[in-house]
């Protein structure tokens, strides 16, 4: 009887383990993402996008449903930073965003170039520094106008990416940053041709995989719980 007993905690002890804390209170979590499709949108009101569908498979290991709330990234990731036990996806792993978010795992690609309108072949970039040369919009908190403004680019602030698309075509910007399924996506939605903008330049050092995070003060016993989802998500 007392082997028995020995044997039933361990395996509900490695049960637990194994899935995160067991008695984790998932229901003060929130979760976030921001509108940047086609990763995360809204379709006829719904949370829909290759990253929530992403999220959704960590969240279905922890029979946990919620409802998505979808903000502008400048929102989505200030209430991040400052509300606990708040998820947010999709994000950009960054040195100066280390030690702000607890990482849960990657669950996108992403693939960063500057873009330009395809019949400036006058517009040359063999290193970031000729981008300086340059007209260059972008989003503000975004990795991609930081870093620009991180290596001394000047950056003209846009709204969001498709403005940006129309500034481009219209001659208002010269270049902007743009992962490459975001911008196909956004062309075709807008009725542009595919290869009306052209890559100029790889901004290498940003194109990495996108995160979910958790916030940085949330429940330890929430943070293990995903960590654990995640694992089982993405073996």
């Amino acid at each position: 009887m007392f082997k028995v007993t020995c044997l039933f905690l361990a395996f509900l002890f490695s049960f637990t383990v194994s899935h995160g804390k067991a008695d984790a209170d998932l229901s003060k979590v929130n979760v976030i993402t921001s509108f940047y499709e086609p990763y995360s949108y809204l379709s006829e009101g719904s949370p829909q996008g290759i990253a929530v569908n992403q999220a959704r498979k960590i969240f279905a290991e922890l029979n946990f449903f919620p409802a998505i709330k979808i903000y502008p990234w400048a929102r989505a990731y200030t209430h991040a930073l400052n509300e606990p036990n708040t998820v947010l996806f999709s994000i950009a792993r960054t040195p100066e965003r280390e030690e702000k978010f607890h990482w849960i795992g990657e669950i996108v690609g992403f693939d960063v170039y500057l873009f330009r309108e395809k019949s400036r072949d006058d517009i040359q970039i063999n290193t970031l520094s000729d981008a300086t040369n340059y007209k260059v919009g972008a989003l503000i908190k975004d990795v991609k106008g930081q870093y620009l403004e991180k290596n001394h680019v000047t950056v003209t602030e846009i709204n969001n990416e498709e403005t940006g698309i129309k500034m481009i075509l219209n001659k208002r910007l010269e270049l902007l940053p743009v992962d490459l399924v975001s911008l196909q996506h956004r062309l075709k939605k807008l009725g542009f041709d595919q290869d009306q903008l052209v890559p100029a330049f790889h901004l290498k050092e940003i194109s990495r995989p996108l995160y979910i995070v958790l916030s940085r003060n949330s429940d330890p016993e929430v943070v293990a719980a995903f960590k654990a989802a995640y694992k089982r998500a993405f073996p």
